[in-house]
């Protein structure tokens, strides 16, 4: 047999004769579950207070405006266009109320 020919004899030693399956593949792969479990979630980042990193302003009107955006990372994404457009109607109302 010729060294070039592709027999066996072409392979260093300790590899192995075929390329490992889809599954041997997947099996060499690190655990998602336990990967998930070490990283906190950013919901445990956030504080429990969501008012707890909002300053006042000195306007309760514009201090209760501030509050509700600093819980829309508790809401639902879908709910987030209500409460950004509820918060900016009052603090327009303020500012109507406040020039007039």
């Amino acid at each position: 047999m010729n060294e070039h020919d592709g027999g066996p004899g072409d392979r260093p030693v300790g590899e192995p004769d075929s390329e490992p399956t889809e599954h041997e593949r997947l099996d060499d792969q690190p655990d998602l579950a336990e990967h998930e479990a070490a990283v906190p979630s950013a919901a445990e980042d956030r504080p429990l207070d969501p008012t707890e990193n909002t300053p006042s302003t000195g306007d309760d009107r514009v201090d209760e405006a501030l509050t509700r955006l600093a819980e829309l990372d508790r809401l639902e994404v879908t709910e987030h266009a209500g409460v950004v457009e509820d918060v900016h109607r009052a603090l327009q109302d303020t500012l109507a109320e406040e020039a007039g």
